[in-house]
Formats: C-alpha cells, sequence, structure tokens
C-alpha cells in the first residue's frame, strides 16, 4: 500500500502496532527459548552435550543493533566461537523492565537509552554499559502534528507535548527548552508511555511529541506532521547502549566481547547497505510510509563504553541535575565496561 493510500484510521493503527503489537509479537516469536524435539520411540537417549557458558539476552522491542544481529544469527555465531551458547529471553518494552531483570538475575544482557539507563542507575553500580550506538541525531526529535501550528522550539510554549518520563523524550524536550531560554512551566507536559503517546498524537489529544527512532519516524509519518527539531540539532547525547551485570562480566568477559564483536559487525553491514534498517522494518510489518522515513535516517555506528562515553554521560547527569530531572546527582563513575579491558 502507498503511503498516500493510508486514511488516518489505517495510521493511527500503524502507530499502535509499532508500539507493542506485530513488533512485539514478531520480537517474541524469535526471542523464545528452543526446546528440543521428543525423541523418537525407541531412539537411544542422546547424550548430554557439555555444559557450556550462557548468556541470556533480552533484547528491545524497537529494533537496534542487539536485534538485527539476533534476527541475523551474528550474536549466536560469536557467541559460539567464544565457546558459549545464547539463550535469547522475550523483549522488553523500555530499559525500566529490563533493568529490573538484569538486577533480579533473569538476563544477562539488555538495552536501553543512555537517558534510561542513568535515571535507572544506583550507587552501587551493578550494572554496566559495554557498548553504544552513536547516531547522527536524525533518529530523534520532537514532532508536532499538523493542526498545532507548531513550527519551532518556540511554538511550544502553551501546548501539549508528550514525553516518557525521565527517558529520552522528557530529556530531549528539556533539552530543547533549555537551548532556546524557555522555562519548562510555560509548556504542558503529559507523561505517556510510547505506545499510549502514539495514541494520543496521532488523535490529536497532544500537539507535539518528543520520542526516538521507530516512534519518531511513524509520527513524522502522520498527516501534516512536522519535525520541529532533530536531537542532533540540540546537542542531544542520547545513545543507545547495551548493558549487563558487572557479576556476568566478571566471570564471562569472553562472552561480553563477543556479543560486542556482533554488534561491531552488524553496525559495519549496515554502514555498506543503509537501507538494511529500514528494509528489516518494513519485513517485520512497518508501513512502507514509516519504514521510508527510516530510510533517510543516516546509519549509527558501535562504540566501546570508553572514556569518551563516560564523559558524555557525565554531561547528562549533570543536566539532569541542573533541570531537576533526578531527585539526586547521578555518579556515573563505575557506570561504564570498556571491553578493551576485560
Amino acid at each position: 500500500m502507498k503511503s498516500s493510500d493510508l486514511n488516518n484510521s489505517g495510521r493511527r493503527a500503524a502507530l499502535g502496532l509499532i508500539g507493542g503489537g506485530v513488533l512485539a509479537t514478531l520480537l517474541a516469536a524469535c526471542s523464545r527459548e528452543s526446546t528440543p524435539a521428543p525423541a523418537a520411540a525407541g531412539a537411544a537417549p542422546a547424550a548430554a552435550p557439555a555444559a557450556a557458558k550462557v548468556a541470556r539476552i533480552a533484547p528491545l522491542q524497537a529494533f537496534n543493533f542487539l536485534t538485527l544481529a539476533q534476527l541475523s544469527g551474528g550474536i549466536e555465531t560469536s557467541v559460539k566461537a567464544a565457546g558459549g551458547a545464547v539463550v535469547w529471553k522475550p523483549p522488553f518494552p523500555a530499559y525500566v523492565p529490563t533493568a529490573e531483570a538484569l538486577r533480579g538475575g533473569a538476563i544477562d544482557i539488555g538495552s536501553g537509552s543512555a537517558t534510561s539507563f542513568l535515571a535507572a542507575s544506583t550507587a552501587d553500580k551493578d550494572l554496566v554499559v559495554f557498548a553504544a550506538e552513536k547516531s547522527s541525531g536524525k533518529d530523534q526529535g520532537i514532532v508536532a502534528t499538523g493542526a498545532s501550528g507548531i513550527r519551532t522550539v518556540a511554538d511550544l510554549v502553551g501546548k501539549k507535548i508528550a514525553v516518557n518520563k525521565g527517558g529520552t523524550g522528557e530529556y530531549l524536550l528539556r533539552l530543547a527548552l533549555a537551548r532556546h531560554d524557555i522555562p519548562v512551566e510555560k509548556v504542558t507536559v503529559v507523561y505517556l508511555g510510547p505506545t499510549d503517546a502514539s495514541t494520543a498524537f496521532a488523535q490529536g489529544h497532544v500537539d507535539a511529541w518528543a520520542v526516538w527512532e521507530q516512534f519518531f519516524a511513524a509520527g513524522q509519518a502522520e498527516p501534516g506532521a512536522r519535525v520541529v527539531v532533530y536531537g542532533g540539532d540540540i546537542g542531544s547525547l542520547n545513545r543507545n547502549v547495551h548493558v549487563t551485570t558487572r557479576a556476568f562480566a566478571q566471570a564471562n568477559p569472553d562472552l561480553v566481547k563477543a556479543v560486542y564483536e556482533a554488534l561491531r559487525k552488524e553496525a559495519e553491514a549496515v554502514q555498506a547497505t543503509p537501507g538494511r534498517v529500514a528494509d528489516l522494518n518494513e519485513k517485520q510489518g512497518v508501513p512502507k510510509a514509516v519504514a521510508d522515513i527510516i530510510r533517510q535516517v543516516p546509519p549509527s555506528t558501535v562504540v566501546p563504553a570508553d572514556d569518551a562515553l563516560l564523559r558524555e554521560f557525565q554531561e547528562i547527569a549533570d543536566f539532569y541535575a541542573k533541570y531537576g530531572l533526578s531527585a539526586q546527582p547521578i555518579e556515573v563513575k563505575g557506570s561504564t565496561l570498556d571491553v578493551a579491558a576485560l
């Protein structure tokens, strides 16, 4: 179906699918733990395989290089070469439940945004980032409805803007307002998760939406919608980050390195074929209108969690403290793990 053929109802349905339906179902399907088929009657029992080190990984519902490397098989190949095995767990909708699963010992590796990671970080630093995705900044930003009349950041004054509390959306909104010396009290902040925000935006219940990646593209696909500002235009340091527990990294440094290498190789493949991300989105059910917007976004790269990333984390933490986005100062020291040092 061509994008021009999508009516408003269809677009709202598409947004809902991106938020939690088609992608969640598809990723959950490919994330289920495999169960061996029962042995045929009379067959001799198979010898028990030698115990292998296992990495339990849960991707996000939104695509990043972890989900891409899952679907391509790159992570299994890399981890197997390191003498380990992968058990895929069902995907999470956001970083907060990912962090809970990591801390609770249900998974070993997951993903989120830098902002959500820092907002959910604790003093004991039991969770550490070992890889980050650096983007052009065109994959996140603030998008406004056609009916809102919003064209610039200044036009946000007096309007309702949807954000996810404490995460990427609120960071982007507060960063945009700060860059233009606009007090947050001059806008109405509406706290919504991405699925609910997509519906509110499509139905005109909010005037603008500060959001990321597939959701950002879906917002732009709404009739008359326009980008108010891209994350790169306001100096956003938010990245997709890949997280493990300190205990798992200490016990299995080779597996963490293997996952990092798979992420890096996946990023190289996308650099060589920039349409790969959009094509995969479209194959997994994302409407062509949304995939075409994703296709225009320059591909990201994967970098280690080195001192440069730690400095970015400190800038985000300082911003959160200055503008009251965190209840107390965020200590970033010890929150990264450079794979080169493993």
